[in-house]
């Protein structure tokens, strides 16, 4: 395996699922420190990552390596972070406070999202919030799905494929921002 991570990681990606599995903690440890940097060089290395990550059991892998997934997740945050700042049409949708935590029903895998109207930004991290806005319960491959984008928030709540608790009219500002935000996700093509 080469020693430069975007080397590291465009190798791991063209990995099976399984060896994947195996060699992203290796390479999340590498990027320790150079998430920020290696995002806004790569752009569609974010996307690429993000893409992989749908394709493989997430929660199997939660509940077999939660430290890789916390990792994951540090990576999914910081590249949505990123794309918000470079986004004025996302920062425009940001109008309101939203606070949402997700937590999986069928791995160790928790988390939240804050929307702050007035400084336009999304954050986001491994613990839950004291007091949310909004609550999403579901199976760890459905929340990373409404992050990522290959889950329809919307419709994923229609077809009962995760539970949500709080104002629905938050819910749908929260999904017109996802999904603004899955967009700009470049193209791996």
């Amino acid at each position: 395996m080469t020693t430069d991570p975007i080397g590291k990681i465009e190798t791991v990606l063209a990995l099976s699922d399984d060896e994947l599995t195996e060699e992203l903690p290796d390479v999340l440890d590498a990027l320790e420190g150079q998430t920020e940097q290696l995002m806004l060089e790569q752009p569609a290395l974010f996307a690429r990552v993000t893409q992989r990550m749908d394709a493989i059991d997430v929660g199997t892998l939660a509940n077999e390596q939660p430290e890789t997934v916390e990792q994951f997740q540090g990576l999914l945050w910081t590249g949505m972070e990123l794309l918000v700042r470079a986004s004025p049409n996302v920062q425009s949708s940001i109008t309101d406070d939203i606070s949402v935590n997700f937590e999986a029903d069928d791995a160790p895998m928790t988390g939240h999202l804050q929307l702050d109207g007035d400084d336009q930004t999304i954050t986001g991290g491994t613990d839950l919030l004291a007091e949310p806005d909004l609550s999403i319960t579901g199976p760890a491959n459905e929340l990373v799905g409404i992050i990522t984008g290959s889950t329809d928030p919307i419709q994923g709540f229609m077809q009962q494929r995760y539970q949500l608790e709080g104002p629905i009219q938050k819910g749908t500002q929260l999904a017109g921002t996802m999904g603004q935000l899955t967009a700009l996700l470049p193209d791996d093509g």
